[in-house]
């Protein structure tokens, strides 16, 4: 007789677990060379998760700071990427800049960079240059097309990652018009891959198996979703097209308009047809298009006609409750100031408002919810915030970093006070991918 599981569920359904324990990731130590941001991204993951976050940027700051774009001077959100970090400004191209990194490094789990390919190395800062006294350190570099390959040089951003990719030939209107994904997601995709590779390589490095070197690209962390894409492909020698909202291999599975011009998503495949069909009012049992869930999928644009002219005859939360009641897969489609007040998201505490706590009116959260993941707990650090605790944590005395301070090596401020910038020589800013 099989011994009974152990039920896991949440007590309540309307609260996340409560946190037990330590955070997941407490006592990893990160050094971060990230900007942009898939790099940020990806440590901001391991910072939700626990982990001590070591932002290391230029005594100029990261290219990204205090940065305002259009006529509305609309902030680019540095702060939402950087999150519960710490900040040392350090010149890394200096011989003693270079002496502090390698100094960290030998303190630290991890290190994410995403300078161009072999950047770090001609900084004497590479992984190869780092393991010998280094050789339990995961390392993860994030580029445009990897550290290998003929594209290694090339420049890399989330327009070109999707588009080489595949994942623009695929995106967009059924008539063929391209278009970009609305969120980064090649940034932000490879920002998760970064973080489970470093996960993996973390468990094997603590269970002795040594440090790893984790080489992460834009292009590929989006070509490699490209699961249906690639199978239909394969399968019929045809080339994927764009179909809208609609879906490569089922239907009806997409959107509809509505009388109050709302929109909602429905995926009525296998026994929800035919719950679906009971929902509207429609009988279509007769027409052999309809038949079978393939002579659906082959037929799907005249039937999304069909189903349009009766999705237009009532209001969006009319065909929501109703369809939710039947059991067929539907959804709205939110716009982003409805999911920043939407009762769910809320709930799970995806979005978190507290400009006090934050220094921004609305953070997005990491989406792991456990009794075991802190997430987001405050505010992004000032430039060179950090700098005099972490070398004096690395043994320099007072003297040493006033001296340091004043030959442009590093930069020191307090949260709210701006640099230290006496004798500032101008230094190059990171250049991220």
């Amino acid at each position: 007789m099989p011994a009974p599981t152990q039920d896991t569920t949440p007590q309540s359904a309307t609260a996340p677990p409560a946190q037990r324990g330590t955070p997941f990731l407490q006592g990893v130590r990160v050094l971060d060379v990230t900007g942009a941001l898939a790099g940020p991204y990806c440590t901001t993951i391991l910072s939700d998760l626990g982990a001590d976050v070591l932002k290391i940027e230029p005594v100029t700051g990261d290219n990204l700071r205090g940065r305002r774009l259009g006529p509305e001077r609309r902030p680019i959100p540095f702060d939402l990427v950087h999150r519960d970090k710490k900040s040392l400004a350090v010149d890394m191209k200096s011989q003693e800049g270079a002496t502090i990194m390698r100094q960290l490094a030998q303190r630290s789990d991890i290190l994410v960079e995403n300078f161009r390919a072999g950047a770090m190395a001609r900084l004497g800062l590479g992984y190869e240059d780092l393991r010998p006294q280094c050789p339990d350190l995961v390392y993860c570099s994030i580029s445009g097309f990897g550290q290998y390959g003929p594209m290694r040089d090339a420049k890399g951003i989330d327009l070109i990652a999707q588009a080489y990719s595949g994942m623009m030939s695929v995106t967009g209107s059924a008539d063929g018009q391209l278009a970009k994904a609305g969120f980064p997601v090649s940034d932000v995709g490879t920002g998760m891959w970064g973080a489970i590779g470093v996960l993996a390589a973390l468990l094997r490095a603590r269970a002795g198996g040594g440090g790893a070197y984790i080489d992460v690209a834009l292009a590929d962390s989006v070509a490699a979703w490209s699961l249906w894409e690639v199978a239909d492909f394969v399968a019929t020698g045809v080339e994927p097209a764009p179909l809208g909202t609609a879906h490569r291999l089922a239907a009806p599975y997409e959107a509809f308009s509505c009388s109050d011009g709302a929109t909602l998503v429905i995926g009525a495949v296998d026994r929800a047809w035919l719950a679906l069909c009971g929902v509207l009012g429609i009988d279509l049992s007769d027409d052999p298009r309809f038949a079978t869930e393939y002579e659906r999928f082959v037929h799907r644009a005249p039937l999304a006609d069909i189903l349009q002219g009766r999705f237009a005859t009532a209001t969006r939360d009319h065909w929501i409750d109703t369809l939710r009641a039947a059991g067929v897969p539907c959804g709205p489609v939110n716009r982003i100031g409805e999911i920043l007040t939407d009762e769910q998201f809320a709930v799970r505490g995806l979005f978190e408002h507290d400009e006090h706590r934050f220094g921004q009116p609305t953070v997005v959260n990491t989406p792991i919810v456990s009794d075991g993941a802190p997430r987001a707990r405050g505010r992004a650090p000032a430039l060179g915030q950090d700098t005099l605790s972490v070398l004096s944590g690395l043994g320099y005395d007072g003297e040493r970093i006033s001296t340091l301070i004043e030959r442009g090596v590093v930069g020191a401020c307090s949260r709210d006070d701006e640099p230290q910038r006496s004798g500032l020589k101008p230094h190059a800013t990171n250049s991220p991918t």
